[in-house]
């Protein structure tokens, strides 16, 4: 894929772009990754500045996931004690590979319960999530929106030398030394260019990795980071990372139990089965989210619907249908994802087929669609109609890095589907001292924008 910015001798598919701005991203993204690099990204006209409550709900994501995490492996352990019923394990573990299922599972040991250290959240403006992907995508494409807000609009977030010095910074702490080494499985993500950025930069940072820095063989590696749970047992040295895992928490980024890697998270904290395993801060951080069941549909109120009654209601209340097992081929890059809103025949179709194919084992779920429409959104880019937010947090080892704002036409916002990308502008995370009364030192004026060459463009 190549960068809509640069998409062609003087054309762009983003005309509020400036000629300078594209010569600065291909510049830039060819200085880090070499002379033919391209990217999917397009940067929005300038930075969304969050209102300050989207703000603290961003910081608090690494407490209030972390803690919804947990109380997901309270789901894992009833599971292996026997005291939900058959069907959560089912629905849990039900689609994996024999070899990789809940006995496996078991014989992993305290390595299982350990929670993902680094993800990305999917959210509306409002705070709710759709998903947590862990670790996920973006997060160089983020370091990349960094740096062109320092270039372009400076002063409204911190650069992506600061942002990966942050990242570091965690990873040393987590790990126990000032020189981590990391197994990055590249080729488990989708986005392989921003994955490749956000290793150049983390590198330049300190970070170290396996097949990428002289000196670091497979037992230097302190930390293990991929986007597919079966690539962490078909790498060169699962056995003897394994072995690892129970003693070094931290060993491996996302955990090494498959509930993680599944849609399904969402639709624990509302299921009558796993229900009192949650708290209701667990609750409000997702729409409604039920499994598709035999029976029906769960709703808000506890009340299983018959699917006809379900589908019914559904010009009213739409609901997104997901593939929440563990099938890459149907849920990965977006895959897997409709709109049940009852005026579609292809929504009637997919509902059809998803159901049959959770009462076989393959769980899928549906979540309430959120009004995605943003006030603060639509005062900001005057003349965007039609564009659908939707904003990721990244999250590392404890560790808030920022936020970003996926932009798309499509009713399913996805990088595929979307067409701008928007940093979020990141206040000080403390308010600044007043100055003194009086002052014998030289009053700093905050730093001018760098205006660009050509006049700037309404994004339209």
């Amino acid at each position: 894929m190549t960068t809509r910015a640069l998409a062609g001798p003087g054309g762009t598919d983003a005309p509020w772009l400036t000629r300078r701005e594209q010569e600065w991203l291909g510049t830039h993204l060819r200085t880090w990754l070499g002379s033919r690099a391209t990217v999917p990204l397009t940067p929005a006209p300038r930075p969304f500045h969050p209102p300050a409550a989207r703000v603290r709900t961003s910081r608090d994501r690494p407490r209030a996931v972390d803690a919804f995490f947990h109380h997901c492996l309270g789901v894992y352990r009833a599971v292996l004690d026997g005291t939900v019923p058959p069907v959560v394990a089912r629905a849990l573990y039900g689609d994996l590979p024999p070899h990789l299922g809940l006995d496996f599972h078991r014989s992993l040991g305290a390595a299982a319960t350990a929670v993902p250290r680094s993800y990305r959240t999917d959210e509306s403006l409002d705070g709710r999530m759709y998903e947590i992907q862990a670790p996920g995508s973006g997060w160089g494409e983020y370091l990349l929106l960094a740096d062109h807000a320092a270039a372009f609009h400076p002063g409204t977030a911190p650069d992506a030398a600061t942002v990966a010095q942050r990242y570091v910074d965690a990873l040393r702490r987590a790990v126990g030394t000032d020189d981590p080494a990391v197994l990055y499985l590249t080729d488990t993500a989708t986005g392989q260019t921003g994955v490749r950025y956000f290793v150049e930069r983390t590198r330049a940072a300190g970070a170290r990795y396996y097949g990428l820095d002289t000196g670091v063989g497979p037992d230097d590696v302190r930390h293990i980071r991929s986007h597919s749970f079966p690539s962490l047992f078909t790498e060169q040295h699962p056995s003897g990372h394994l072995a690892r895992a129970a003693r070094e928490p931290h060993l491996y980024d996302p955990s090494v139990n498959a509930l993680f890697f599944s849609k399904i998270t969402t639709a624990l904290p509302f299921w009558r089965f796993t229900r009192d395993l949650f708290s209701d801060a667990d609750r409000s951080l997702f729409p409604h989210t039920a499994v598709l069941e035999a029976e029906g549909v769960q709703m808000p109120d506890g009340q299983v619907l018959p699917y006809r009654a379900f589908a019914a209601g559904l010009q009213k209340t739409p609901y997104f249908l997901k593939y929440a097992g563990h099938d890459v081929y149907r849920g990965s890059g977006g895959a897997g994802i409709h709109l049940l809103d009852g005026r579609s025949p292809h929504g009637e179709e997919a509902l059809a087929r998803a159901r049959e194919q959770s009462a076989a084992g393959r769980t899928w779920i549906v979540q309430e669609a959120l009004d995605a429409h943003d006030a603060a959104w639509d005062a900001q880019y005057r003349g965007v109609t039609g564009r659908i937010p939707k904003l990721s947090v990244l999250c590392a080892l404890g560790t808030y890095l920022g936020s970003m704002v996926l932009a798309g036409t499509a009713d399913i916002v996805h990088a595929g589907t979307s067409d701008a990308l928007a940093l979020c502008a990141e206040p000080p995370a403390e308010p600044p001292r007043p100055l003194p009364a009086r002052s014998s030192g030289p009053c700093r004026m905050p730093a001018a924008r760098t205006h660009c060459d050509e006049e700037e463009r309404e994004w339209a």
